[in-house]
């Protein structure tokens, strides 16, 4: 998620459609179509209908225009400064298991805290999180504990995220299919079962799979954050597997120094 992609985003809204929004951000209609593709995918949910004319939001894409206007003028200071001095980028990511509404908060809080640097904010998975840490290509993250922890990076314990066993409502007569999210090596990111099932379908978001399992027959495990919506919409149900949680971190280069007080505000918020 960066600056252009929400800017990007709200003028969609507020013209009403791709070409007029394009119009007036000076680019193109397809460049503009990409940009929301990309906010998309970031997110890992959609914020546009499909085939909508005006522009339609999803339930989601509603929740988060709220969040991006609010920040509206904040992004112009970030972009008209951020271009002047050679002003350094600050990239923070978080993992799939943070669930999107903490990254909505967390996101607002990084935004109001640095008004005039240029950000890039972004979801990957535990695995790729860690070796952007190491190799020095992330400044902060939310994700799960590491292993092993360079002397160039600090951390603090966040605390625990619940994981709950979701599956379709409607069940035929055939087994669930069960579903999960995958890592970069296509191994599952949150598998509490010793062994996978052979008809298993591995996914690459968490929103994928929760897609997946609400329109056909399938099981799988996800965020309890992710999935309380479709709870709630009576799309998915719990099924009688026990809850369980994963601890996480937030991680740092010790270079970030001048942004303590922003770790704390972030440590506060989780």
């Amino acid at each position: 998620m960066t600056i252009d992609q929400i800017k990007t985003l709200v003028a969609v809204v507020h013209h009403g459609s791709m070409r007029k929004a394009a119009k007036a951000l000076g680019k193109s209609q397809p460049a503009v179509s990409a940009t929301i593709h990309r906010l998309e995918s970031s997110l890992g949910c959609a914020l546009i209908v499909k085939g909508s004319r005006p522009v339609k939001l999803s339930s989601f894409g509603s929740r988060f225009l709220k969040r991006a206007r609010e920040f509206d003028d904040v992004l112009g200071l970030t972009e008209t400064f951020s271009k002047q001095n050679g002003m350094k980028k600050l990239c923070v990511c978080f993992d799939y298991g943070i669930a999107l509404d903490e990254v909505c908060k967390v996101s607002l809080q990084i935004i109001r805290d640095n008004p005039l640097r240029s950000l890039d904010l972004f979801r990957v998975d535990t695995e790729t999180i860690h070796q952007l840490l190491i190799k020095k290509r992330c400044d902060l993250a939310l994700t799960q504990p590491m292993k092993f922890l360079p002397p160039h990076l600090e951390t603090q314990d966040v605390g625990e995220r619940e994981f709950v066993e979701i599956q379709s409502v409607v069940a035929p007569e055939n087994q669930p299919r069960s579903m999960y999210v995958h890592n970069s090596h296509g191994q599952p990111l949150w598998d509490f079962e010793v062994m996978n099932p052979s008809n298993a379908i591995s996914f690459n978001r968490p929103s994928d799979m929760l897609e997946a399992v609400s329109r056909f027959h399938g099981k799988g495990w996800l965020p309890k954050g992710e999935v309380q919506a479709a709870l709630n919409c009576g799309e998915v149900r719990l099924t009688e597997q026990p809850r369980q949680s994963c601890s996480f971190h937030i991680v740092w280069q010790r270079s970030l120094a001048g942004e303590s007080k922003l770790i704390k505000r972030i440590i506060c918020l989780m």
